[in-house]
């Protein structure tokens, strides 16, 4: 079965017997990330970054961040460039790129503050780590069927490090997946969509200036994006998916489950293997002037 908007959270909640769930306690360090090595190496996951930001951009803090400390608009390919050197490294790199990328991101982070927020907030990671989760699981489940109990919780468990390659510590990071939904669910009915985050909003889906590479899956991402964002985001960003962008939706769900299948390895992880050469390129350019500008 094809997953429509009106089944978000069918799509993503699996069916779960919560007196046979146990919750176990948080672990010091977050597991290795093993499951998402195999998500991050696949090209079609790239689809679930639009509606990650987006979710992102629900909440004013990460918003405003935005706003105030990017020329969001103008930079989109360097801030996509950026972001995939970040989740690389967090799920494939060595130690010592880490220490590399993550130093450079701190930095970064902690000139982004105001009166109100600032980025070195550990409750902003652990938002942006379960937009990121939340979006694997969508193309996951859009894609390739649903996803067994067992599967998702390990999943859960290793996303755990996109926020404690940040400031967010283990033990913020729910334990279970009625805990996770819980928190999912109470952030997605009460976060409210600024003017800030419309106007980053209009920026992401319709961005200027973008590379002829870029540029030719911007129709496609927008109409999985729309489809896939939840029904009361949606409404607060003025997105609502037409009846041709459901069309278009549903044709693209059955052609990718039966072409991409198919498709050499080589093709599936193009974008990543570019992605690679570029975080090893970052890597040396910090070692020799300490930030990788210019890359």
């Amino acid at each position: 079965m094809i997953a429509t908007p009106s089944m978000f959270t069918q799509v993503l909640k699996p069916d779960i017997d919560i007196k046979m769930t146990e919750k176990q306690p948080s672990p010091a360090t977050p597991p290795q990330p093993t499951a998402l090595r195999t998500v991050v190496e696949n090209d079609i996951y790239l689809l679930g970054g639009q509606v990650a930001i987006l979710c992102q951009f629900a909440h004013p803090a990460l918003a405003k961040g935005s706003y105030n400390h990017s020329s969001f608009a103008t930079r989109i390919p360097q801030r996509l460039r950026n972001t995939a050197r970040f989740l690389n490294v967090a799920v494939c790199g060595t130690d010592e790129e880490k220490k590399a990328i993550f130093g450079v991101i701190h930095k970064y982070h902690a000139r982004v503050k105001g009166d109100d927020y600032t980025a070195d907030d550990p409750e902003l990671h652990k938002w942006t780590a379960a937009t990121l989760f939340v979006s694997v699981v969508l193309v996951r489940e859009t894609f390739f069927g649903r996803m067994e109990k067992g599967e998702m919780e390990e999943l859960l468990r290793e996303s755990a490090v996109f926020g404690t390659s940040l400031r967010m510590t283990a033990e913020m990071w729910p334990k279970s997946l009625e805990e996770f939904w819980a928190y999912w669910d109470y952030n997605i009915a009460t976060l409210q969509v600024t003017d800030e985050a419309r106007s980053l909003a209009k920026d992401l889906l319709y961005p200027r200036n973008l590379p002829m590479g870029m540029a030719w899956s911007l129709p496609l991402a927008r109409v999985v994006t729309v489809n896939w964002l939840p029904e009361r985001l949606r409404r607060e960003y003025n997105l609502y998916p037409t009846l041709a962008s459901q069309a278009a939706y549903l044709g693209i769900v059955a052609w990718t489950r039966t072409v991409y299948p198919f498709l050499p390895e080589g093709i599936r992880g193009r974008r990543h293997a570019m992605y690679m050469e570029d975080l090893k390129k970052a890597v040396q350019k910090i070692k020799e002037t300490g930030h990788w500008a210019g890359i």
